[in-house]
């Protein structure tokens, strides 16, 4: 997360947040998906996998994170802490929520429906952050 805040907060501003969302989702999708693989890898495979999906996650969701922020404060730069605490509590809202129904999905559908899940969450985040909205 340390690396992914600066890199991230200067690709938004030179390429704009919205670029930096759709590859932080991009990133998201693909480091769950990639989890897919790990039952048919050894343990230190599996153990390899599971440190590189995860920094890669990490750094997807950070950069998407900083995005938004981006996003939302230039919505109303006077109310940046009010909008900052919502964006936060959505945040934390869905990531509890998420948690959750992943607990439920991991007891019905085991690992992979865990994965399935988590993948076709983060492809929608990247579909919320590819469909034409107005500006």
């Amino acid at each position: 997360g340390a690396l992914a805040a600066p890199l991230a907060g200067r690709m938004a501003d030179r390429r704009g947040p919205e670029l930096v969302t759709r590859a932080g989702a991009a990133l998201a999708a693909a480091a769950f998906a990639s989890m897919a693989t790990a039952p048919w890898l050894g343990a230190q495979g599996q153990l390899l996998l599971i440190v590189a999906a995860a920094v890669v996650f990490d750094f997807g969701v950070q950069a998407v994170l900083v995005a938004h922020q981006t996003i939302v404060y230039g919505i109303a730069p006077e109310a940046r802490s009010r909008l900052n605490a919502l964006l936060f509590t959505g945040m934390f809202v869905g990531m509890a929520g998420g948690a959750a129904l992943g607990s439920w999905v991991l007891d019905h559908a085991g690992w992979l429906g865990v994965v399935a899940l988590a993948t076709v969450s983060a492809l929608a985040a990247l579909a919320v952050r590819c469909w034409p909205h107005a500006r």
